[in-house]
């Protein structure tokens, strides 16, 4: 069986994704160490956002974009038996270092998220932080998570708020701004100036319809922004300043309907 070509983002972003994995190494083992999960820029914790279920015993459950894959330690710690996926090898060595250190059991596979080697209604709950859910085509990937998705299971994405970036400059030099800097009609793929990789945003009124579409029920839509005091390691795209006033990031919440004919 042969493997299905490469599109443009998605050589780009596993590319880039490969050079930049060492320095995504510390801060995945953090978050493996942590008794509680954060969450995003300002690291909300998940006793405040709940995007987790508090009991995963038995429930089987996909981390899309893994990365170094400490989401899916969260999810074992809770009793899920976790599957992981992500495209680059090199976040996924890191994964497996750490998988050995702390002995959670989370099963690490290579592949996009826009294309899930898993049979239909394979798993319980999917989550995408900053994985999947920035990196690959959501007219892709959605489908194939609700796919692999039972009926009545919960599928969670956070990812960059659309205000933030709509305000953000091109040039890292520039920074975070407080005007628009781009329409925010026409949303999908974005190639910053400044980085070999493509990021996938859509306007709320298209995820909406794309979640409909392929039998998701919203559930909850939350905004985040920064508490007071927060201090952010990515200063030129997340100020807390910024971030005082407006959205930094957005979490979708969604579950597959009873009556989803998609699986």
């Amino acid at each position: 069986m042969t493997k299905p070509e490469l599109s443009e983002s998605q050589a780009k972003n596993r590319t880039s994704w490969s050079a930049s994995a060492d320095w995504w190494a510390s801060p995945g083992a953090s978050n493996w160490a942590r008794s509680e999960p954060v969450w995003g820029i300002w690291e909300l914790p998940e006793s405040e956002l709940r995007l987790l279920p508090d009991d995963l015993t038995g429930q089987r459950c996909l981390d899309i974009g893994c990365g170094t894959a400490y989401v899916g330690a969260w999810m074992a710690a809770r009793g899920g038996c976790v599957t992981g996926v992500d495209p680059t090898r090199k976040q996924l060595e890191t994964a497996i270092q750490l998988r050995e250190k702390y002995q959670r059991e989370v099963h690490l596979v290579e592949a996009f998220g826009e294309s899930l080697p898993f049979a239909d209604g394979s798993f319980d709950f999917a989550i995408s932080e900053y994985g999947a859910s920035l990196w690959a085509d959501p007219y892709v990937w959605v489908p194939e998570a609700a796919r692999v998705l039972k009926r009545g299971a919960q599928l969670v994405l956070l990812t960059n708020h659309v205000l933030n970036v709509l305000t953000l400059a091109e040039s890292d030099e520039e920074g975070q701004t407080t005007t628009l800097q781009r329409p925010y009609f026409g949303l999908h793929s974005i190639a910053w100036e400044d980085e070999d990789s493509v990021e996938y945003y859509l306007t709320h009124g298209d995820w909406i319809r794309l979640f409909v579409e392929n039998g998701f029920e919203i559930e909850r839509l939350l905004e985040l922004g920064a508490p007071n005091n927060a201090k952010s390691k990515y200063v030129d795209w997340a100020n807390s300043e910024w971030g005082q006033h407006w959205p930094t990031e957005e979490v979708w919440l969604v579950r597959k309907s009873l009556r989803s004919s998609t699986t």
